[in-house]
């Protein structure tokens, strides 16, 4: 059976990023893990020590890691670390159906347009600013990429849509940015006060909260209402499942914890309660 090897890539968020995504997604490149650039030296040996890439590419050139680890199923795109809420770091592996798949249902539920594009602010090296990246490549668009979060480049933005975690929403509100211009802004990552989301809505902001996970592709949850094709409810111990074509294929090298959080069909969260008041669970059919 064929299989790809994994790139780690430690760069800023850039052209060269976007179009290693490209070529994961696409199948003829290797799949991809990117690293922040910022993330402390110490910590990223650590994680790049576990993840075991083929080769590790920076702003100097590739090189090959030594030992390398085992490579992946052809089908995933991108192996993203994650630690969840249990707070031990792992690697999901994503595939490009599944990337692709939430990438799509997003934009059909914000019914965007033709051109309209997206700005990026938050790390590429999570699943919420690379699926970003994904949406755009889809769309066949050029998003705006911010490297650090900066409030008077997101009051200046012509995109159409943002994504941000609510303390950034914070700063917009209190330097008093007009959010009118967005035609969504998606708040997730974090709870959203009542408080905050009525003093963004007085900016203009159209908000949208979304809820998900890295095994998830990223928020599968908007506004409390499931994409097209999830399927969310509770377990008997409070905790929140999720199924449908946006779940990941497994923590690499480790079985166990993956049999330990996904059954082949329920991916089970490790928060508990979490959004139990928020989300809806409206009868769906199983994915086809």
């Amino acid at each position: 059976m064929n299989s790809r090897p994994v790139l780690a890539l430690i760069l800023p968020p850039g052209p060269r990023l976007y179009r290693a995504l490209q070529e994961a997604l696409s199948g003829t490149g290797p799949a991809l893990c990117p690293f922040s650039p910022q993330m402390p030296a110490f910590h990223r040996k650590e994680l790049l020590t576990a993840l075991a890439p083929a080769a590790v590419e920076t702003i100097s050139g590739q090189q090959p890691w030594v030992p390398a680890g085992s490579r992946v199923d052809p089908e995933v795109a991108v192996v993203l670390a994650t630690s969840g809420s249990s707070g031990t770091p792992k690697f999901a592996e994503l595939s490009a159906s599944a990337l692709r798949y939430s990438a799509r249902a997003a934009l059909d539920r914000l019914a965007a347009e033709p051109g309209e594009r997206w700005l990026c602010c938050l790390p590429t090296s999570h699943i919420s600013g690379l699926q970003i990246l994904t949406r755009s490549i889809l769309t066949h668009t050029k998003p705006d990429i911010v490297p650090r979060f900066d409030v008077a480049v997101v009051a200046a933005s012509d995109a159409a849509f943002l994504s941000v975690a609510p303390t950034q929403l914070r700063r917009l509100v209190d330097a008093q940015v007009d959010m009118s211009r967005f035609r969504a802004v998606l708040v997730g990552g974090a709870a959203l006060s009542q408080d905050l989301r009525t003093a963004a809505q007085a900016h203009g902001a159209r908000i949208v909260t979304t809820y998900g996970a890295t095994e998830t592709c990223g928020g599968c949850v908007y506004d409390g209402t499931p994409l097209t094709g999830v399927r969310v409810q509770l377990s008997d111990s409070g905790r929140v499942l999720l199924a449908g074509p946006v779940l990941f294929r497994g923590y690499r090298n480790n079985p166990g914890l993956t049999a330990a959080a996904w059954d082949g069909n329920w991916f089970q969260t490790q928060g508990r309660g979490g959004p139990r008041r928020s989300i809806r669970y409206p009868r769906q059919p199983a994915p086809p």
